[in-house]
C-alpha cells in the first residue's frame, strides 16, 4: 500500500539499513584483538629496516680509521713505528656520529698472527665501532720491512 506525503512516497516494510549496535561492538571487539599484533609486526618491521643502516653507518666509520691508520703506515717519516694504540685514541662518541663509538687496539704477533710479548716485525691492528645496534670490527696485520 503507497502512500503520499509532501512529494515522498513511503513503502509499508522498507527500513533504512544501517549498523547495530550489536554489530558495531563486535567490530570494536575484533580491532582490539587484532590491532596490537599488527602494530607489534610493524614496529619490528621498522626496526629491522634500520639496522642494515647503522651497519652500513659503522662499516664505513670502521673502514675510514683503518684508512688513517694504513696513511700513517706508510708515510715515509713515520712508517712502522707510528702504528700505536697512543696514535690513534679511542672516540667516544664520534665527531658527527654521536651513536657510534670507536676503538683501535695494536699488538705485537709472530709470523703465525699467534701473540707475541715484543714487537717480531708484526702488528695486528683492529678497529671496532659500537653503535646502539650493531658492533662492527675489522683488523689488519702491518710487517715491519
Amino acid at each position: 500500500m503507497r502512500m503520499r506525503t509532501a512529494n515522498k512516497i513511503l513503502i509499508r516494510g522498507t527500513r533504512r539499513r544501517s549498523a547495530t549496535i550489536i554489530e558495531t561492538v563486535a567490530a570494536i571487539i575484533i580491532l582490539s584483538v587484532a590491532l596490537p599484533t599488527l602494530l607489534t609486526a610493524y614496529g619490528e618491521a621498522s626496526h629491522q629496516s634500520i639496522r642494515p643502516y647503522q651497519q652500513s653507518i659503522a662499516s664505513m666509520l670502521a673502514i675510514e680509521r683503518m684508512e688513517e691508520i694504513v696513511a700513517r703506515r706508510y708515510r715515509g717519516t713515520d712508517g712502522y713505528s707510528a702504528v700505536t694504540t697512543s696514535n690513534f685514541p679511542n672516540e667516544s662518541p664520534i665527531s658527527g656520529f654521536t651513536t657510534f663509538s670507536r676503538e683501535v687496539s695494536v699488538s705485537f704477533v709472530d709470523a703465525g698472527l699467534n701473540p707475541a710479548g715484543s714487537d717480531q716485525g708484526y702488528k695486528l691492528v683492529k678497529v671496532k665501532v659500537i653503535g646502539n645496534q650493531t658492533d662492527i670490527e675489522i683488523e689488519r696485520v702491518f710487517a715491519d720491512f
